[in-house]
């Protein structure tokens, strides 16, 4: 099957991979210090508390890494070794984006729970 050159997963996997690694690591570096609606991990329960707060962005960061790394992964071993339909690309590559992204919600969301409800 022909394959486009830059595919589905390159760019919907391996370069939102690599801009979560990015924005990750910067994050983790800068993290928000007040509770704020501009930027930052903002859900309900993260904006609760001072603490939760503090450590939801933390937490988030060091998961939206994880997140990048297995999208990356996930982007160049589909590019390089799936040889599908371009549909198929785009539902595996979506298939693969999502996930991810439901995982970094999920997970923080549920350490989140362990805060105190105000």
């Amino acid at each position: 099957m022909e394959t486009s050159a830059i595919g589905p997963f390159l760019i919907l996997d391996a370069l939102t991979g690599i801009i979560f690694i990015i924005v990750g690591l910067m994050m983790l570096k800068y993290p928000p210090k007040e509770i704020n609606s501009l930027y930052g991990y903002r859900t309900e329960k993260s904006m609760k508390s001072q603490e939760a707060w503090d450590f939801a962005q933390i937490f988030s960061s060091k998961l939206m890494i994880k997140t990048g790394v297995f999208l990356s992964l996930v982007g160049l071993l589909g590019y390089v070794f799936l040889e599908v339909s371009f549909l198929l690309e785009v539902i595996l590559a979506s298939i693969a984006f999502t996930l991810g992204l439901c995982a970094l919600f999920y997970y923080t969301e549920s350490e989140l729970d362990k805060f105190p409800k105000n």
